[in-house]
């Protein structure tokens, strides 16, 4: 029994059991839409991306930066504010931003920083000091050293600072404090900043500086939406002149979410009007409303299957995959048209034209089924959702829907016009120009891994972040190099000998790095026991005795520095993060620190992304284990060449695939061509329009174009099949109609002002547009050609 008769035989079958047919097709499609309600949904991008090697963990790393997260506000109040109105109005505001959404908020310095930064400082030095600061306490602390030391303390207590600092001298007659501030020196997260009276300031006064803590995700639009409004309601408090922007991730999530919602209101008005309009022109029938619900119905159905094979089901896989099954309209249209044009019993009909449906599903299924491959998980994900729903539709279409349509009387065919065969080869001689100048442009086509370039920046953003580099350096846009490790102390180990090989390097002078301040436990030890030696061992003694000399020729009393020689003789307490939280510098730590998904711990130095820089730093870093320099610019190299790599691979698996499955069907070298005429035409010229206007192909489009090739085969075979049988003028009909189906539900996306969607709409209608009049036209007129 071939497939006809199977197809046909089950619906002589089923047609006395119609109402059990329909009742048993609605309890599934209605437990489908239960199992659809438990489903866990992920809603962030990083399904789209690798989950596997470098690109995945690049993206998990900047993810999971914790500075990333951080929201940026720059208060502005030109040139004839003076500074303490700027500075009051900065504290206004800060005091005026709901603590729900921002509980932290910090303005410079924290005050105990300030007040005990320097004695905390002296009391670690044993911990801090290495070898090479020994050798300069060896080449600066002589017998005339000494003395000139000494001396700049004797002329500072007779200063008016002199009060202020008494204390500090006692503890630091020898200014050892000068080799402990050099250990803040790689601190610096606001490199374009100056501090005013505990401030952030801009180095020509005119702006101030607030950085706040978010418990809003960043990909959370509701919460972003939120934590604008709060800001914007805040902003109110700031007095007339003093202007304020926020820069943050959470902007870009709600500027997105805005174009998305209204994209979606104009795409889904065009999609229905152009909709409507193919309704009331090809089909104009109620019960063709049927004909829209089989792909609808399968959604569901869909999206249980990717629940029961992974455990968190990509929302951005099933919205999009939805839209794909759009194309499953398609068997039910050809099944529609050509039982209405009748001429045969309703079994013979849907026997005619089960195998012509059922290959075109099963090529659509092969060209999605080559993104099981994939190492992005959304794009398997989609791939278990599209195979799922097409042959979810063909059953519905080939079983299902003809119980729910009308069989209508054959009209009779319009004769054939003459000089059909002289067209044909004006038809071909044009196909054959059109696909040499795309084939010309297509190798102009570039790649694009930017994922900024696939969101939307409004220009007020773009301007706020220009403005935002220009005024305080590169606070944002810097390159990380993470230090990684099983735990803290493993994770400072390797952070030591990043900051060891980078400190020299092209990157060192703007180097952020918390190494000198929190070297390792280990190294720590090994530094007190150095420090230890120094002032016991002859060169400490000698420095000492010489100290004595010298204050008792400026007449200190016996017992003024009677405090510098205890810290000598204690052991100095390990500096532990928890100790640099309670000395102030809390905010510097968690910006640095932090304890990754996986349970590892990163310690993030950063360095500019300048190109002499990173190729610096990568040179220095082989071969160290441990050691991940993670840079936007790479990021995006690394993503381009992933999707350069998937397309080159998905097309030509999926076109294998499709020619297998044409192969099997046809049978014949001149009939598999003329079936890969509307694919081949489709892909070519997409490719060649994208390159002449200068357009890039990105992440999206490689699925548009799998879904270019799955429609394209699709037209093919339903139009080699209706030249075998030439009256069959109703095939025609259901491929213009599919194919405009496509392009109103998918073309119209090119209407959007959101670059994913847009880009997506400008594959599928370059794609479909091409492939439909190679469809219509070039495939018979290879056929005429064939019969002349």
């Amino acid at each position: 029994m071939d497939l006809a008769d199977l197809i046909a035989g089950a619906y002589r079958r089923l047609a006395p059991r119609r109402t059990l047919l329909l009742l048993v097709t609605a309890a599934l499609l209605g437990a489908s839409l239960l199992g659809f309600r438990t489903l866990r949904m992920q809603e962030n991008i990083a399904a789209m991306l690798p989950d596997g090697g470098s690109v995945a963990e690049d993206f998990q790393l900047l993810q999971q930066a914790p500075f990333a997260s951080k929201v940026v506000i720059t208060l502005n109040g030109g040139s004839q504010l003076p500074q303490q109105q700027l500075i009051a109005a900065t504290d206004e505001l800060a005091q005026a931003l709901d603590p729900r959404l921002f509980p932290q908020v910090v303005s410079g310095p924290r005050e105990q920083l300030q007040q005990r930064m320097l004695p905390w400082l002296l009391a670690a030095l044993p911990n801090l000091a290495d070898e090479e600061d020994l050798a300069l306490l060896r080449a600066g602390l002589d017998e005339a050293g000494v003395r000139e030391r000494l001396q700049q303390s004797y002329r500072s207590l007779l200063g008016p600072e002199g009060w202020a600092l008494k204390g500090l001298i006692r503890q630091d007659p020898l200014g050892l404090h000068r080799l402990a501030l050099e250990k803040l020196r790689h601190l610096n997260l606001v490199p374009g900043a100056r501090l005013a009276d505990g401030h952030f300031l801009s180095p020509d006064g005119k702006s101030a500086l607030l950085v706040a803590e978010t418990p809003v995700p960043m990909t959370d639009s509701a919460g972003a939406e939120q934590l604008l409004a709060a800001f914007e309601q805040a902003i109110r408090v700031l007095p007339e002149g003093v202007e304020a922007s926020l820069v943050s991730g959470h902007r870009y999530t709600a500027a997105n979410a805005r174009a998305i919602q209204a994209d979606l209101w104009l795409i889904l008005s065009c999609s229905t009007l152009a909709l409507v309009l193919l309704f009331l022109i090809f089909l104009r029938s109620l019960r063709a409303v049927f004909v829209f619900l089989v792909p609808v119905s399968v959604v569901c159905l869909a999206a249980v299957a990717v629940g029961l094979v992974y455990p968190e089901v990509s929302a951005v896989t099933i919205g999009f995959g939805a839209v794909l099954l759009g194309i499953a309209v398609d068997f039910g249209l050809h099944v529609y048209f050509a039982l209405r044009r009748g001429g045969a019993e309703p079994a013979a009909i849907l026997g005619a034209v089960a195998k012509p449906v059922t290959f075109g599903a099963l090529t659509t299924v092969a060209a999605f089924a080559v993104l099981l491959f994939s190492d992005l998980p959304g794009q398997r994900q989609l791939a278990v959702f599209s195979i799922t729903g097409i042959l979810a539709a063909l059953l519905l279409a080939l079983l299902v829907l003809p119980h729910l349509l009308r069989v209508g009387a054959a009209a009779p065919e319009p004769p054939r016009k003459e000089g059909g065969q002289r067209a044909g080869r004006w038809i071909l001689a044009l196909w054959l120009l059109l696909l040499a100048a795309a084939g010309w442009q297509a190798t102009r086509v570039t790649i694009d891994g930017d994922l900024r370039a696939m969101s939307l920046t409004p220009p007020a953003l773009a301007a706020d972040e220009a403005k935002l580099q220009q005024t305080w350096g590169q606070v944002r846009g810097r390159a990380m190099v993470w230090s990684l490790g099983a735990d803290l102390e493993q994770a400072l180990a390797v952070n030591r000998q990043i900051f060891q090989r980078l400190g020299s390097g092209e990157a060192g002078a703007e180097l952020v790095s918390l190494a000198p301040l929190l070297p390792p436990l280990a190294e720590q030890e090994a530094n007190r026991r150095r420090w230890q030696g120094f002032w016991a061992g002859e060169e400490g003694q000698r420095v000492l005795a010489a100290l004595d000399r010298e204050a008792v020729a400026l007449r200190f009393s016996p017992d003024a520095f009677a405090p510098f020689r205890q810290a000598l003789a204690q052991p100095a307490a390990p500096v532990t993060p928890a100790g640099l939280h309670e000395v102030g510098l809390g905010e510097v730590i968690d910006s640095l620190v932090t304890t990754l998904d996986d349970g590892r711990v990163g310690v993030l130095n950063l360095i500019p992304e300048t190109p002499a820089a990173l190729a610096a730093a990568e040179t220095a870093l082989a071969g160290l284990d441990g050691a991940r320099l993670v840079a936007q610019g790479r990021f995006r190299e690394e993503v381009s060449a992933a999707i350069g790599h998937d397309f080159t691979r998905f097309i030509v698996s999926a076109a294998l695939a499709v020619v297998a499955l044409l192969v099997v069907l046809f049978r014949h070298p001149g009939r598999i061509f003329a079936a890969l005429v509307p694919v081949l035409s489709g892909l070519l010229l997409m490719l060649g329009i994208m390159g002449a206007l200068g357009m890039s192909f990105n992440l999206f489009n490689v699925i548009a174009a799998i879904l270019v090739i799955g429609l394209g085969v699709d037209y093919g075979i339903f139009m080699v099949c209706r030249q075998d049988e030439p009256c069959e003028r109703a095939t025609e009909t259901a491929v213009l109609v599919s194919g405009l189906t496509t392009l109103a539900g998918f073309g119209a996306l090119v209407l959007a002002r959101h670059p994913a969607l847009h880009s997506i709409g400008i594959t599928v209608l370059l794609g479909i547009g091409g492939a439909i009049p190679a469809a219509l036209l070039v495939v018979p007129a290879l056929y005429r050609g064939r019969a002349q």
